[in-house]
């Protein structure tokens, strides 16, 4: 018997952010992906949420805090689909 898939919330990957230009600013944005797996195996992972963090100036430390901003916002989002999940579960 196969044991059927489920999301792995403790295998992430966050990918390279992308920057735009935009009026007044900057625009970053990520994806975040969970491992997909059944049993032991890794079957590929799943986009599960996508953020935008902008920011106003041109300077590298504007960047970084956007940055910074952004990974946070992504680690809150996926804490709470992995509570979801962990709820969904029982």
């Amino acid at each position: 018997m196969v044991p059927a898939s489920r999301l792995y919330f403790s295998l992430v990957k966050i990918g390279d952010e992308t920057c735009r230009a935009v009026p007044d600013g900057h625009e970053l944005t990520a994806t975040a992906s969970v491992a997909r797996v059944s049993g032991d195996r890794l079957l590929f992972f799943v986009p599960v949420a996508t953020e935008t963090e902008f920011y106003a100036g041109w300077e590298p430390e504007d960047y970084q805090r956007a940055n910074a901003r952004l990974h946070r916002t992504l680690r809150h989002r996926l804490r709470e689909f992995r509570l979801h999940a962990e709820r969904d579960a029982d």
